[in-house]
């Protein structure tokens, strides 16, 4: 059997599944940081953030947004392909809305396109529509998973490259975190690899720069770094140990100092055998840098109030009429974990990070049945919690430096299934940043009639105009991966992109 060196151990640990939150989700990142050696940032002390918002389950984008009322016949479509207009007494099937909120007209978009409306504004805050029209928010329409430009003739003849497990969750899942549509990558996501190149222009790296409020992930996950998971209040520790570097001073005879001891004389040993030698290593380096992390998150406050705080405006709760309250109301996981997320942007200059991506996840947008009433409570959870997040970024003045994209398993059928809608492909997505040129749509919003160009199967598949590659490079350019790196983060992006020419989209500013 070939003697496994410490090189071996640590590239193989990169991939193995860690935990979500506490101890052991930090055992590898620490130590892996160090390793990573290739750098595109320039020196200086500029700050630009990633924050991936994954809409779990494949949400159906098609209404987030759709053709306004004023529309014509796309809107006509729309309704006739959606199945009516959904009314809870006479249509309860039907999948159109009845009203959105109206964008503003864009030379991007081939007809008036209108968003949800529960993304109106709350409690004197702006929701997604109202930065839309300040120009901080994108739509990004019909993207999706390819494996190369697509038509519907070439998938109709069964001669098209398509993507593995196109209609799962689990592979699309994969191939949005990886960008790679047609083989196994593994564990490898685009975040990571980006991290692998980048991350050593971050001035610390006892903490990684790619941290996770939903766990361990594959975005986030590179050859030499792994994700870092936190929680909503910070980094955590063994139950009963207090750190060295902690704070009171461990005492002599209680049942935490006897605990903390035991541990301290674990981490001093030194061992023959590598994998022991390398886990004391990691699990020292790990302690040491929850401690640091976690001093650095509890310096960072915030006055502005997310979902789940004390004295945030709770709107009223439709089923019981009264308002929600800090402990009921479905938006405090999300809107604490955005403040976590921004909390620790906050503290970059304690952390000594120049460049950090963040991973949150909401899921439940599977719906198969109640699709209407359904996203109505969770688009409002999101708009609320996104209405608070951009009010923090404007409290720490770090709006230009911090984008966020939406991103999801797939879209959903375009009819009915009696119930809901089913599993699709290509969907709209949304940015959100101070650097995004905003109040626009970006790509083309399909023909939504079953017979059209991009539609296939008789329930009404998008085909994506845009590839993930595109949407994905677009990102990665304006967080500093040069075009020359584009390949070594975005495997096939040749296959949709020349490195160096026009934009991949046009979203981003520089």
């Amino acid at each position: 059997m070939r003697t496994l060196s410490r090189r071996d151990f640590l590239g193989q640990a990169s991939c193995a599944a860690v935990g979500s939150v506490g101890l052991l989700s930090t055992l590898l990142n620490l130590r892996m940081a160090n390793s990573a050696i290739a750098q595109s940032i320039l020196p200086g002390t500029d700050y630009r953030a990633l924050v991936c918002l994954f809409f779990a389950g494949g949400i159906d984008s098609c209404n987030v947004l759709f053709p306004a009322s004023n529309a014509g016949t796309a809107r006509a479509t729309y309704e006739s392909v959606r199945g009516g207009t959904y009314d809870a007494a006479t249509n309860s099937d039907g999948l159109a809305l009845a009203n959105g909120i109206a964008l503003a007209p864009s030379a991007y978009a081939p007809y008036p396109l209108a968003v949800h409306p529960a993304f109106a504004n709350h409690a004197g805050t702006s929701g997604l529509a109202s930065l839309f029209a300040a120009g901080k928010a994108a739509f990004v329409a019909n993207v999706g998973t390819l494996v190369e430009p697509t038509t519907k003739t070439a998938y109709v003849a069964s001669t098209a490259k398509l993507p593995r497990g196109l209609y799962s969750h689990s592979d699309q899942v994969q191939q949005w975190h990886t960008s790679v549509a047609i083989e196994s990558n593994g564990n490898i996501g685009w975040a990571g690899r980006a991290a692998d190149l980048i991350q050593s222009a971050n001035p610390n790296r006892r903490v990684s720069m790619n941290i996770s409020l939903g766990g361990n992930n594959i975005w986030q996950s590179g050859n030499a770094i792994v994700p870092y998971a936190i929680g909503t209040s910070g980094s955590s520790l063994p139950s009963d140990y207090r750190s060295p570097l902690d704070n009171p001073v461990v005492g002599a005879t209680d049942r935490s100092a006897i605990r903390t001891a035991a541990i301290d004389n674990l981490l001093q040993q030194q061992h023959q055998n590598l994998f022991d030698q390398t886990f004391r290593a990691n699990l020292r380096d790990s302690l040491e840098g929850s401690v640091y992390f976690r001093d650095a998150f509890t310096d960072s406050t915030l006055t502005t109030l997310f979902p789940g705080d004390t004295g945030y405006a709770y709107p009223v709760n439709p089923a019981t009429g009264l308002a929600y309250t800090s402990s009921n109301d479905p938006a405090r996981t999300l809107g604490q974990q955005l403040k976590a997320v921004v909390r620790t942007i906050k503290a970059r200059s304690t952390l000594d990070m120049r460049r950090q991506t963040f991973f949150v996840q909401y899921g439940g947008w599977d719906h198969h049945d109640e699709v209407i009433n359904s996203m109505q409570t969770q688009l409002d959870v999101v708009n609320r919690c996104l209405a608070a997040y951009w009010q923090a970024l404007v409290e720490i003045n770090l709006t230009d430096a911090v984008t966020l994209y939406s991103a999801s398993d797939f879209a959903r059928t375009l009819t009915s299934n009696g119930a809901g809608s089913d599993h699709a492909w290509g969907g709209n997505q949304f940015v959100l940043g101070g650097s995004v040129l905003g109040n626009k749509v970006y790509g083309t919003y399909p023909d939504l009639a079953l017979n059209a160009p991009r539609i296939v199967t008789n329930r009404g598949a998008l085909i994506p105009d845009i590839s993930v590659d595109q949407y994905f490079a677009e990102l990665a350019l304006w967080f500093g991966i040069t075009p020359s790196q584009l390949p070594d983060v975005l495997p096939r992006i040749n296959q949709f992109y020349v490195p160096g020419l026009n934009p991949p989209v046009g979203f981003m500013a520089a």
